[in-house]
């Protein structure tokens, strides 16, 4: 697939990466729907950018989602690319958490993944046509990478488990990658602009501004997950220290399997693969 020519979506387009990736894709030749939760700001991107068009969207909301793409469809003709960004955060530690956080933070970014996923997948299906879909995770899917981000931490976790089944389940002619970026300049603390919680403690805030203004350029992660996209890569990182994390989590499953489960080849009659495998045919037979 060439970006020259393309029909992109973008979720969470209106800053961030979101808006790093609109402007690389336009950059590329792609046309591009800007969706955010901002609808006002997503429409003035896409004034600002020829080739764009913008649209209110609020992934966690799955009916917006479908209107989302109906819209899509009905502006570009078609959609070939779509970029799952939008995503949200609210710091602080797991045992202060609300139900109420988790919802939220849940609903933005595991439900609105799943949404995202789901419909525009389906409609590239039912319209025979290939596409792309990249959603955006982060390292901290990889493993802890730091406190003070605990439901931000699991619901990306999450999106990388929602990943890997929609991989196995979608059609060759529909890719997916996710997208695991580390520190990026963006405006991830203001998160709770567009929340039912009040604002953040003036210096939390100023604080998180500080560390996220050190992050890696937007524009720089965008690109990266562009061309990953455009590769094939199932997995695209952005950062080296992200391993870190990775690394102590793989270390982990190994040493726990190595002590408490090793190999056996007596073990296979728990596979449930070939449980399944098993159950089918045995029914089959039984038609037969």
């Amino acid at each position: 697939m060439d970006i020259k020519g393309s029909r992109a979506v973008v979720t969470g387009g209106a800053s961030g990466i979101g808006l790093a990736m609109v402007e690389e894709l336009l950059a590329r030749g792609a046309r591009v729907v800007v969706a955010d939760i901002d609808g006002d700001r997503a429409r003035r991107v896409a004034e600002q950018q020829p080739g764009a068009s913008g649209a209110r969207c609020d992934v966690s909301v799955h009916a917006e989602v479908e209107a989302l793409c109906d819209h899509a469809y009905r502006e570009l003709g078609g959609v070939d690319l779509v970029f799952a960004n939008a995503g949200v955060n609210l710091s602080g530690p797991l045992l202060k958490a609300t139900p109420q956080e988790l919802d939220w933070v849940f609903g933005v970014n595991v439900r609105g993944i799943w949404s995202t996923l789901s419909i525009f997948a389906n409609r590239m299906i039912e319209a025979g046509h290939p596409g792309r879909i990249c959603v955006t995770a982060s390292e901290h899917a990889l493993g802890l990478q730091h406190l003070g981000a605990g439901l931000y931490t699991a619901s990306k976790q999450a999106v990388l488990g929602l990943a890997d089944v929609f991989a196995a389940e979608l059609p060759p002619s529909v890719g997916l990658s996710v997208f695991c970026p580390g520190l990026v300049a963006t405006e991830l603390h203001l998160s709770r602009r567009h929340s039912p919680f009040p604002p953040a403690d003036p210096a939390d805030l100023a604080f998180s501004a500080a560390i996220l203004a050190r992050g890696m350029p937007a524009s720089e992660a965008a690109r990266a997950a562009i061309d990953g996209v455009m590769r094939g890569d199932p997995l695209i990182v952005s950062h080296s220290t992200s391993v870190t994390a990775a690394r102590k989590r793989a270390e982990q499953v190994e040493a726990a399997f190595a002590a408490q489960a090793p190999w056996t080849d007596h073990g296979e009659r728990y596979n449930v693969n070939n449980v399944i495998a098993a159950v089918m045919s045995e029914n089959e037979a039984r038609k037969a």
